[in-house]
């Protein structure tokens, strides 16, 4: 019997905007496809790409949190057996002066824009 192994390919950010328009060109080109979000905002690009014959699974994930990557890696790993493509898409705008931000939402930038990409 002949195996194929897919890649598989991890989308963080993967709900909207352009980490959905990834995780569907991905799922297209034969990836399986690990779309992470908040909550479960993947759910609806995971219903797409496996309702057109693909494979993807959607996994919450906050990025700013280490316990919250990790069970993610390891949740994809035990599944597939590896994640071969990193995209590392989530992040976040606090739009507004420099000088008006507060230190809270400063700190949620770097975490999430910056911080996350290393922890993943």
């Amino acid at each position: 019997m002949e195996q194929t192994t897919k890649r598989v390919a991890w989308v963080t950010g993967a709900s909207r905007g352009i980490g959905r328009a990834i995780a569907l060109k991905l799922a297209d080109a034969g990836f399986v496809v690990v779309a992470s979000a908040r909550s479960n905002n993947a759910d609806a690009v995971v219903d797409k790409i496996n309702g057109e014959g693909g494979k993807a699974v959607a996994l919450s994930l906050d990025v700013t949190d280490s316990d919250s990557i990790l069970n993610v890696a390891k949740t994809a790993v035990e599944q597939f057996g590896s994640i071969d493509v990193l995209v590392n898409n989530a992040g976040i705008v606090r739009d507004q002066l420099l000088m008006r931000m507060k230190p809270e939402d400063w700190d949620t930038v770097i975490a999430t824009n910056l911080t996350a990409v290393y922890g993943c």
